[in-house]
């Protein structure tokens, strides 16, 4: 695997941006994520890369987060603002501050319970499809992936550099963020990727038999349809026995 910085990234992707070349492995990505500089957090793009930048354009805009009446209130330096609107010379610093802003914003009327009314049930193709994510994650990664290095200091706060969450069925930015924050502070989780359709995390530590227990009820609660609650629970059983947990956050 090797790791090319990307002068000129797309500009739906805000941090550093490295194109991840050749065979890689899932221990070379861990390796990668364990060098991040204090002060910055990794995301890594997964499957799909092209849909996932068209849905995050979209989610970003129908949220409002990096643009929107509550900019001025928001403390925004004037000469940052053209007409109201972020300037589009702005550095990735710049935005990704008004980002940050503007997801913050939307946080406090987003509960983490909120998650559970989204229809993310599993039926036999996605249960199929996400399970064979949560096998081997690098079987996901589109030809073309970055890696993502953000100026944050908590993994849940990574996802200001690359949101997504556009349909009303999918999780919302700030769902998905609620869902990474509730991991990474209940169960050791840290976000590790985002994709089209996927939302990967590490494991940090391991789990004693009743925060597993929690954890395996949470995601049954999450992805089971009538009928399937036995292959869920197996599905995630076994994911919870490994470093890396792959989740849909789109229905």
């Amino acid at each position: 695997m090797r790791l090319e910085l990307d002068p000129q990234p797309d500009e739906r992707l805000l941090g550093q941006c490295y194109r991840v070349h050749g065979p890689i492995s899932q221990a070379e990505l861990l390796k990668a994520y364990d060098e991040a500089p204090a002060g910055h957090q990794h995301l890594l793009t997964l499957e799909d890369l092209g849909q996932a930048l068209y849905t995050s354009m979209h989610a970003s805009h129908y949220h409002d987060l990096d643009s929107g009446d509550w900019l001025p209130a928001a403390g925004i330096d004037p000469s940052w603002l053209e007409e109201g609107y972020p300037r589009e010379d702005l550095t990735v610093e710049q935005r990704l501050h008004i980002r940050r802003l503007g997801i913050g914003r939307l946080l406090p009327q987003t509960s983490f319970d909120s998650i559970f009314a989204k229809d993310l049930r599993l039926d036999e193709d996605s249960l199929a499809e996400l399970t064979a994510a949560n096998a081997d994650l690098v079987s996901q990664l589109d030809g073309e992936r970055y890696l993502l290095r953000i100026p944050v200091q908590r993994p849940c706060e990574s996802l200001y550099g690359f949101v997504n969450g556009y349909f009303s069925c999918d999780l919302s930015p700030m769902e998905n963020f609620r869902l990474a924050e509730h991991l990474e502070d209940h169960y050791g989780y840290r976000l590790f990727g985002l994709g089209a359709s996927l939302i990967a995390f590490r494991r940090t530590r391991a789990l004693d038999t009743q925060q597993a227990e929690t954890l395996l009820d949470l995601l049954v609660r999450l992805y089971a349809r009538e009928g399937s609650e036995t292959q869920v629970r197996e599905l995630f059983s076994e994911s919870l026995e490994r470093q890396l947990l792959v989740l849909r956050y789109t229905e």
